[in-house]
């Protein structure tokens, strides 16, 4: 059986409310209920006191004062035990039963008092001995049992009606805590359902500062890390099948670059070009860059592990250079470059840093277009080896800024999307970073590296 938390929480408070609430109720009403009746009794006891030390006699004028000042009717009887005065009529009637009753010196009590009916109204009787009145001569008190009913009854209604109105109260405060509390446990309840379906959105965790409100504050954490997640896990599918695109076609285009450029090689050794001709080089180096843009794509694929080595990235930024020399001077690109020295050694897959450089520069002398410039340097800052690759052009789309190094995004009509995510993952598997920015009218791409002894050899 479901029990809910409204349940769980006003069931036992209102009840324990409620027991403590009406035990105390009744204990007050009850003491209330015993102050209005001892108050009766000390107002007859005044009364009855003040004319038991007078000498006047007790006549039916007396008797009636005093019925005025205390609300009792009196009456006096002989020592043979006749009615000499009183304030009721037809009181012989009852006088068998009177006599039966034994004289007090005090009135103590009345609800303990013998009772008489007196023309169909119940008293209580009680029989003082007095001084007043004729020798030997006994006051007789009686008391409507109504009257005595309706002062205990208006003594004990303040403390019942405190009593209810407290208890209505807590039940209605402690029924609307019940609910708020059961609401906000409901609202996280929906939220954990709609991340169950896959709904990784936030939701108002409310006003406050309490469980409640710590617990709704994890599930919007939690909600961002799965949403994170999800976001990598896409990421990782769609790498992973560009893994397996780009090392399947690499390795096809690897084995038909390998047979061009013997087939060029081999040409050049039968037919020597005549001198200036550098139409056979070029080809040779336009055939090596895309050979090794193609080490790239395999580096990306995982399908070779080579270890890590010494790699002198200002060595490595010459070789680019000479790489993509007859690229820049199709594309009229002013290309210039900084070797950093010497000084700029990493441990690293050389031909993955290389593939990595290529194309930064690649996608540089496309964007940067005619009459544009691109620059490569290389320096040594607080530890890390840092490549920046800048070109004059107009920067990356908008559209695509955020997600730039991601598989297959690209902002050119013809672009695969691959140089960006292959130069980011060499970065990531060196233990260094790939960022870019654009400042100054520049689009500035940076290779930052940890230092030749700044990151362990990669095991395979």
């Amino acid at each position: 059986m479901r029990f809910s938390i409204y349940n769980q929480i006003a069931i036992p408070i209102i009840g324990i409310q409620a027991l403590a609430v009406t035990v105390i109720t009744i204990a007050a009403a009850w003491l209330a209920a015993g102050r209005g009746e001892r108050e009766i009794i000390a107002r007859l006891n005044g009364v009855i006191d003040t004319i038991g030390h007078a000498n006047f006699p007790l006549t039916a004028s007396v008797l009636d004062r005093m019925r005025g000042l205390s609300g009792a009717n009196f009456a006096v009887l002989t020592r043979d035990g006749r009615v000499a005065d009183a304030t009721l009529p037809a009181l012989e009637t009852a006088l068998p039963a009177i006599r039966a009753i034994r004289p007090m010196d005090r009135l103590d009590s009345l609800g303990e008092s013998p009772t008489i009916s007196l023309g169909g109204t119940l008293y209580f009787a009680v029989p003082l001995r007095t001084a007043g009145g004729p020798r030997g001569s006994t006051l007789l008190v009686l008391y409507p049992e109504t009257s005595w009913r309706q002062a205990r009854r208006e003594a004990a209604m303040p403390p019942l009606a405190v009593g209810l109105g407290s208890l209505g109260l807590m039940v209605a405060v402690t029924g609307w805590i019940a609910r708020r509390i059961g609401a906000r446990i409901r609202e996280v309840r929906r939220q954990v359902a709609r991340i169950a379906a896959g709904e990784f959105e936030g939701f108002d965790p409310g006003p406050g500062s309490d469980e409640i409100r710590d617990l709704a504050r994890s599930v919007n954490l939690m909600c961002d890390q799965l949403k994170q997640m999800r976001q990598t896990i896409r990421q990782s599918e769609r790498t992973g099948l560009m893994a397996q695109l780009a090392a399947g076609l690499a390795h096809q285009l690897r084995n038909s670059l390998t047979g061009a450029r013997l087939s060029v090689q081999l040409h050049a050794r039968r037919s020597p070009p005549r001198p200036g001709d550098e139409t056979l080089d070029v080809a040779l180096r336009q055939l090596a860059m895309t050979e090794e843009q193609v080490k790239g794509l395999l580096s990306l694929g995982r399908l070779e592990g080579r270890p890590h080595e010494t790699c002198d990235l200002g060595r490595l930024l010459g070789d680019v250079a000479s790489l993509v020399g007859p690229s820049c001077q199709h594309a009229r690109v002013d290309l210039r470059h900084e070797d950093g020295g010497g000084r700029c050694r990493v441990q690293g897959d050389e031909a993955g840093l290389r593939a990595a450089i290529l194309n930064l520069t690649m996608n540089a002398i496309e964007a940067a277009g005619p009459g544009g410039s691109v620059s490569l340097g290389a320096s040594a800052d607080r530890g890390e080896i840092v490549v920046e690759v800048a070109d004059t052009g107009p920067g990356p789309a908008p559209e695509v800024a955020g997600t730039l190094f991601d598989p297959f995004v690209t902002g050119k009509p013809e672009g695969v999307g691959l140089g960006l995510a292959v130069a980011h993952q060499v970065a990531l598997e060196h233990g260094g970073r790939l960022s870019w920015s654009r400042d100054g009218g520049e689009t500035r791409f940076t290779l930052a590296l940890p230092g030749e002894s700044g990151i362990p050899e990669r095991t395979t």
